[in-house]
């Protein structure tokens, strides 16, 4: 009996020990990790656009002659002649004078050539010169230009013996040859670039990199 009692005790505390597992439905308790669940929500789609086109780089035409050649070795080759003098390029008034240094632009003349609508829109022209030279000289010319005209001109210098090259946004067309009378060099280049030309025109006398001084000097 007393070994009847003991199992009866036994069961009844499996049987209590079962029950508090269980919640008052009779569903045992289990822990599961959560289902994810799937995202119905997306993104908006960004819209493509152009990039904008990049801007020309920053230029300043200048205003002294000079300060174009400053500290380069041109100070001591045609930097050593006279600098627009009165001599070369007259004095106001005079019917063959020439505007020099730091100037305003003019309207081009009726029945101007390409040439000369380009050159009157020159901001800066230099001329080194002796007055007691012959041929020998070199002048620059600076300024900014109807794209519409600059365009015409350069297309039409292959056909007058130029050699025209392009770089990015710059074109370049030069010239040289040997006057016939004095048998020296003579040279013509040219460059356009963001609306601005650089015409550098010289006699016997050799100038290497001379135009990549002017570029920096304009587009700094």
């Amino acid at each position: 009996m007393r070994a009847l009692l003991g199992v009866s005790v036994t069961l009844l505390a499996v049987v209590l020990t079962g029950c508090a597992g269980a919640p008052s439905g009779g569903q045992p308790t289990t822990t599961s990790p959560s289902a994810a669940t799937p995202s119905t929500s997306s993104e908006p789609a960004v819209p493509e656009t152009t990039p904008p086109a990049p801007e020309p780089a920053a230029y300043t035409i200048p205003t002294d002659c000079a300060s174009l050649i400053a500290s380069t070795p041109f100070t001591s080759t045609f930097g050593s002649w006279p600098l627009n003098d009165p001599g070369v390029v007259g004095t106001p008034g005079e019917p063959y004078y020439t505007q020099t240094g730091s100037i305003s632009p003019t309207p081009a003349p009726s029945g101007a050539t390409l040439l000369e609508s380009m050159l009157s829109a020159t901001e800066l022209r230099c001329i080194w010169r002796d007055p007691q030279a012959d041929i020998t000289n070199l002048s620059v010319e600076v300024g900014e230009v109807d794209p519409a005209i600059s365009a015409a001109y350069m297309q039409s210098l292959p056909a007058d013996g130029f050699s025209c090259t392009a770089e990015g946004s710059a074109e370049t067309c030069t010239k040289f040859s040997t006057d016939s009378k004095y048998n020296v060099e003579v040279g013509n280049t040219l460059l356009v670039r963001d609306g601005v030309f650089i015409r550098v025109s010289q006699a016997n006398i050799s100038t290497p990199d001379l135009l990549d001084t002017l570029v920096s000097d304009v587009w700094k």
